[in-house]
This record gives structure tokens, C-alpha cells and sequence, in this order.
């Protein structure tokens, strides 16, 4: 992973997608499965939301046989996950993916290289 895949971002904006991932979407072999596109981006922080497992009707998942990681608001905590550099072709299978999550979330986070 030493070569980022935001690299070479310039230029792609209007084919390509900054995804911020957490729980199984952390692997590469597991984002893969769907989205062949995914390249690895960096290792990043979402300020004031905190993971969670389950979902907002308490159902587990039939694939995982358990809770499905979330993430919600909460002032203070923070949720460390990768960013994905993907292709727009991929937002088909990343929305069939989350089917059991009630709603999307556009969440504003920064990258900070030392």
C-alpha cells in the first residue's frame, strides 16, 4: 500500500469517487468482491461519528451470521477507515450492498499528510 491511489485523481473527477470505508470494507480482497475498481487512497479519520454493529431494525446479517457495522453522529469520537479511489460504474453494487441502511450519508472529512 505504499502508492496512494489519490495520486491520480486529477483529471478523473468526473469518472471517479472518493469512498470512505469502515468494517469489512477495510479489505481489500472484501471491496473487491463487487467493486473491482477500488484502488487504495490512504488511511483516514471521520471526526464526531462513532462505529456501531447492528442496524436500526436490530437485524444481523445472514451473510456475516452478526451484527452489521454502522456509523452514526456522536460529538467527540471518531471512526479511523481506508478511502477508496473508485469508479462511478461501481455505485450500483455499493448501494445493493448497503440495502439494510436506512439512508446515505454524505459525510465532510480531510486528509492530513505529515
Amino acid at each position: 500500500m505504499a502508492n496512494s491511489g489519490c495520486e491520480d485523481l486529477r483529471g478523473q473527477e468526473g469518472e471517479s469517487f472518493l469512498y470512505f470505508a469502515y468494517g469489512s470494507n477495510l479489505l481489500t480482497e472484501r471491496i473487491h468482491l463487487r467493486n473491482p475498481s477500488a484502488a487504495f487512497c490512504c488511511v483516514a479519520r471521520l471526526q464526531d461519528y462513532k462505529l456501531d454493529f447492528g442496524n436500526s431494525q436490530g437485524k444481523t446479517s445472514e451473510t456475516w451470521h452478526g451484527g452489521i457495522a454502522t456509523i452514526f453522529q456522536s460529538p467527540g469520537d471518531e471512526v479511523w477507515g481506508v478511502v477508496w479511489k473508485m469508479n462511478k460504474s461501481n455505485l450500483s453494487s455499493l448501494d445493493e450492498s448497503f440495502a439494510l441502511v436506512q439512508k446515505k450519508m454524505v459525510c465532510h472529512w480531510s486528509i492530513k499528510r505529515s
